[in-house]
């Protein structure tokens, strides 16, 4: 019995040692995007590319987070016109796997991104990792007997991310206020 005990205390140790470094990590994160200008919200931040062009990142606040899509993609909204009145004349383009048919919806052509092997793989378990720290996602479909996260999961596995410019294109001048 006290082999029992020492053991479900040490994987609760363990596990509340997991969730305490993703709080902190993210928030050290955020400090050091707050310190260098690149904080956008509690959901975005943007990383400098050169010449001009950033990419926008979604780096919750505390590691976790619960939002539907409609807070998702207010706090998007919100992301990219803190972007545009930080960062005027530059450009703002995103990478993802998850979200593509918003973007189709709202009319917005992305571009394939061609990604070696390891590349692809290191990129699908974040977006893992990000799904499964929204707990939003741990429910059911509308409609269906599916679960959320097992759904993103899964067109993460099957769909190649995809690059889209959210404000002005360097090939050209995109602009979408609907993201």
């Amino acid at each position: 019995m006290h082999m029992f005990i020492v053991g479900v205390l040490s994987t609760l140790y363990f596990v509340v040692l997991f969730i305490v470094a993703i709080i902190l990590g993210s928030l050290l994160v955020t400090a050091k995007n707050k310190l260098t200008g690149r904080y956008l919200n509690r959901y975005y931040i943007v990383s400098y590319k050169g010449n001009g062009v950033y990419e926008l990142h979604f780096n919750p606040l505390f590691g976790f987070y619960y939002a539907k899509p409609s807070k998702y993609f207010e706090l998007r909204r919100a992301a990219v016109s803190i972007f545009e009145s930080k960062y005027p004349d530059t450009s703002l383009f995103a990478i993802t796997s998850t979200i593509q048919g918003k973007y189709a919806k709202d009319g917005i052509e992305g571009i394939t991104i061609e990604e070696n092997a390891w590349k692809r793989f290191v990129g699908r378990q974040i977006n893992y990792f990000v799904i499964l720290r929204n707990l939003a996602n741990y429910q059911k479909r509308t409609g269906t007997f599916e679960w959320q996260w097992m759904h993103l999961i899964r067109r993460v596995r099957e769909t190649p991310p995809r690059k889209y410019w959210i404000t002005k294109n360097p090939e050209g001048t995109i602009h979408h206020e609907s993201i």
